[in-house]
């Protein structure tokens, strides 16, 4: 009986979550930009925000949302929609934890990493919300299983669904950009794989992503895949910008005024004059008060680093905010530590990457810093943690046997 409780245990965890994420999805509604975004899709038939065509955001799950509301149409198409993504994400998250358990000292233990994973409350909360986390979260976690495949075998197998999620990446997040370029870096570093590979890789990447770059220069006039950083940026780095707040918006000195969405959008012909304007507030800024950038940008890496976002709406207790941040500071400690023990026994790909990936969650996200961000990584660096721990308690326990044998 216990054999084959074992044996199934994926498949067990995968009911339980299931009902979980039936439970937890059950009131789940358009928020945020999302409602004015489908709202727009309906009245323009293309994607707008707030009235004009736009490129704020990559475009891939605003296209999720609107093929499961023209497949479903009915009301619970919002439900829908958050089952499947946390579906999506249970595989996804699977898959990562195979690629750990295939190169494990002592296997079988696994599934305990997985459920901390899958079922640690903010990954579940985010999963069953209208959100692009857990799609992102889904590509982030294929994509780094697939790194960590192509260090260890390059084939065409590959390569192809590297290059295929990469593209689903870069329809997800603005910053997936930098993560290819650094995974690239990292690989052709060790020489896991050959320049003129990747390089393939890059143009395949690039003709496929093309039409949506034409789409939002004919569109907006802006030849980008999102103009999101120069308004996240605008965000977090201004004379009014609190640095223990996530609810920051961009602030003009001169009109002394908080630019919301509304605002910009009524107030400016096209997204390109926004993109421009918000860049030139940012010039403005470094260059008026670089001790004040500095300042605020080595105290937004302190808040990524220990997770600490008081008055944030993802909290509902100050006690729980004070929770949610000794830990993962914990984690981050334990994290550290192993890449250093790691990278002392041996400077090895799979012990230097999540170092480099970690180091930069820490930089990038110093533009402007959230709760979730450090979630899309989280997969990845518990696994790289949980399987040092697990081979050395094996190979204690090893030792143990033999001495007392």
């Amino acid at each position: 009986m216990k054999e084959k409780i074992f044996r199934y245990r994926y498949s067990l965890i995968f009911l339980v979550y299931c009902l979980a994420v039936y439970f937890l999805s059950k009131n789940a509604s358009l928020v945020f930009e999302w409602k004015v975004i489908m709202e727009d899709f309906s009245v323009y038939h293309d994607y707008y925000y707030l009235g004009k065509p736009s490129a704020y955001m990559p475009p891939l799950y605003p296209y999720y949302l609107l093929l499961i509301e023209s497949i479903v149409k009915t009301p619970k198409w919002v439900m829908i929609s958050c089952v499947l993504q946390s579906v999506i994400l249970f595989f996804s998250v699977l898959l990562l934890v195979v690629s750990f358990e295939e190169n494990a000292i002592k296997k079988n233990r696994y599934f305990f990493a997985f459920v901390g994973v899958i079922f640690f409350p903010p990954i579940l909360l985010g999963a069953t919300k209208i959100s692009s986390f857990a799609l992102t979260l889904s590509v982030f976690s294929i994509f780094f299983a697939l790194v960590l495949k192509l260090s260890q075998k390059v084939n065409v197998k590959n390569i192809i669904l590297t290059s295929i999620f990469s593209i689903a990446g870069l329809y997800l997040r603005f910053e997936f950009l930098f993560l290819m370029i650094s995974s690239a870096i990292m690989l052709i570093g060790y020489k896991k794989i050959k320049y003129y590979n990747l390089l393939l890789v890059f143009v395949f990447i690039f003709i496929t992503y093309l039409p949506w770059c034409i789409r939002n220069y004919e569109k907006t006039g802006v030849f980008h895949y999102s103009t999101s950083l120069n308004y996240n940026f605008a965000k977090g780095n201004n004379e009014k910008y609190d640095i223990f707040s996530s609810e920051n918006l961009p602030y003009d000195p001169a009109k002394k005024m908080i630019l919301t969405d509304e605002y910009l959008r009524q107030n400016f012909t096209d997204e390109k004059q926004i993109d421009q304007y918000l860049q030139q507030l940012n010039k403005n800024f470094i260059s008026e008060h670089p001790e004040l950038f500095i300042k605020n940008s080595f105290k937004k890496i302190g808040i990524n680093f220990l997770n600490y976002y008081p008055g944030n709406y993802n909290f509902p207790s100050v006690y729980i905010m004070y929770l949610y941040s000794v830990i993962l500071l914990v984690f981050n400690l334990l994290l550290i530590y192993t890449i250093i023990q790691k990278l002392r026994l041996r400077f090895t790909f799979d012990a230097a990457f999540p170092g480099v990936i970690f180091i930069f969650y820490l930089l990038f996200y110093s533009v402007a810093p959230l709760p979730r961000y450090f979630l899309l990584y989280l997969p990845l660096f518990f696994l790289f943690v949980f399987q040092n721990l697990n081979d050395k308690l094996y190979l204690y326990l090893l030792k143990l046997k033999k001495t007392n044998g």
